[in-house]
């Protein structure tokens, strides 16, 4: 839980074991194929307490990040470090390392993260349309990579991911524009899904009873699907010092009578 301004954000600081850093390599695609990226970075103290330090300065790939000290970020409306512009494009080929200089001049490395790739229409491509006088099946393949030998593997270097998908009920309308909007959804646990992916082909069946109720008013589901992989900051900085990749992608299925 954020708290406030840390006192660490107007002193000399040198020693890392004072700092919790959390890095956010993000990307999203909404249901028009619009992608949007941020590399963002978020330091706190022992008590939770945000740092804002100017002579504290978190590098991505040698790109310096700036300070921004308020507007909203992944975390929320809270000081953090961001990349300022996207010449430094999220590639899941490449490589990302950072590291943080503190205000004596004395740079470590956090650590080095591959970026999540996006979803292919090879891995997951579900129809358009679909009728609620029908169960749905979803199928999907290689959307988590690595089998549970590996994902143990790297679960050992303080590597981790998780892959989501997620189902939820939802009504769209016409501006005056005509354009689609979101016009309501349900806040009922029972109209929403949320299935654990693993890796290699798989397959889930949103049964018919979901299409029934509670919320029987809606004209569209949201599928979205969350992947996230983490990688553990070691000592000396603070523990819950993580190195983020994550990557969400969002389809509309327009649901008939």
């Amino acid at each position: 839980m954020h708290r406030g301004n840390s006192s660490l954000s107007s002193v000399a600081v040198t020693d890392p074991s004072l700092l919790r850093v959390n890095v956010i390599i993000a990307q999203s695609t909404d249901y028009d194929g619009f992608l949007s990226e941020s590399i963002e970075a978020l330091i706190r103290d022992e008590a939770d307490n945000t740092v804002a330090n100017t002579g504290i300065q978190m590098n991505v790939n040698g790109r310096a990040l700036s300070l921004n000290n308020g507007s909203s970020n992944y975390y929320g409306a809270y000081p953090h470090y961001r990349l300022t512009d996207l010449d430094l494009p999220i590639d899941a080929n490449a490589t990302y390392a950072i590291t943080l200089v503190l205000t004596d001049g004395r740079e470590y490395a956090l650590g080095t993260i591959h970026a999540l790739p996006a979803v292919t229409p090879d891995q997951f491509s579900p129809p358009t349309q679909h009728s609620r006088r029908q169960s749905l099946t979803l199928t999907w393949q290689n959307l988590e990579p690595d089998n549970w030998l590996k994902s143990q593997w790297k679960r050992w270097q303080g590597e981790t991911s998780a892959t989501t998908l997620k189902i939820a009920k939802s009504n769209w309308v016409k501006d005056q524009w005509g354009n689609l909007q979101v016009d309501h959804k349900s806040g009922n646990e029972a109209d929403f899904l949320a299935v654990p992916v693993g890796a290699g082909e798989q397959e889930y069946t949103v049964p018919l009873s979901f299409f029934e109720g509670p919320l029987n008013q809606f004209n569209a589901l949201e599928i979205q699907i969350d992947s996230e992989k983490n990688l553990i900051i070691p000592k000396p900085f603070r523990e819950g010092s993580v190195i983020s990749s994550v990557n969400s992608t969002v389809y509309r299925i327009d649901v008939t009578d």
